[in-house]
């Protein structure tokens, strides 16, 4: 009887450090296919130096474009590209007659700013777009701004996290779409008064002059 019980003992528990050995074995199955998903995913949300080093020359050469996208897409462009950004702020400028005036940076969120905006009142201007609350704007950026915008999406596109990495990349994609437009032969000031929106309901309509 002790030695039946013996045996049955053994033999449950050699099943159960096979059921261990088997979920282990599985669990590395499914680690290493999320690795390389992760890694697939990132390669795919990567831009080549060459490409990219070709996209900033294109950019520096614009003279400004008015950008219409939701101010949720742009404050997470901007806190990539200039260091900080809230919604709400229609300037990047400290405002010279009241330092503490809502909705706009003052003396102590200022010096956060890691690269400066340049976007005074005036460039960034909010937009209705047919709707109360719809939460538009257009945002007047120089060939300086998108430059800077393009480099920080692109360095967002490398990073561990595949959600912002994936963000990021596509959000640098669409501004490449505009700058795939620019003819580098062209007489200067060419840009001036383009609208380029943002919004993948959107067709290449929306692409146009003012």
């Amino acid at each position: 009887m002790l030695k039946a019980w013996r045996e049955e003992f053994r033999a449950n528990q050699a099943l159960k450090r096979q059921i261990k050995l088997e979920r282990w074995e599985q669990e590395k199955g499914w680690r290493e296919e999320d690795r390389a998903a992760r890694q697939k995913a990132l390669a795919e949300n990567a831009v080549g130096l060459k490409e990219h080093n070709d996209n900033i020359r294109a950019a520096t050469g614009v003279s400004y474009l008015t950008l219409v996208c939701h101010e949720d897409t742009w404050t997470f462009m901007a806190i990539r590209a200039f260091g900080q950004w809230k919604p709400a702020w229609t300037q990047s400028t400290r405002p010279p007659a009241s330092m503490d005036r809502p909705h706009h940076p003052g003396i102590l969120e200022e010096h956060r700013f890691t690269v400066d905006p340049n976007l005074p009142e005036g460039r960034i201007r909010k937009v209705a777009d047919g709707h109360t609350g719809t939460g538009m704007q257009e945002v007047l950026l120089s060939g300086h701004n998108l430059a800077q915008l393009l480099k920080a999406l692109h360095e967002g596109a490398q990073e561990d996290d595949v959600a912002l990495s994936a963000r990021c990349s596509r959000l640098y994609n669409k501004l490449v779409e505009f700058v795939d437009l620019i003819d580098p032969g062209a007489e200067s000031g060419q840009t001036t008064g383009i609208r380029y929106r943002i919004d993948d309901s959107m067709d290449a309509s929306h692409v146009q002059k003012d």
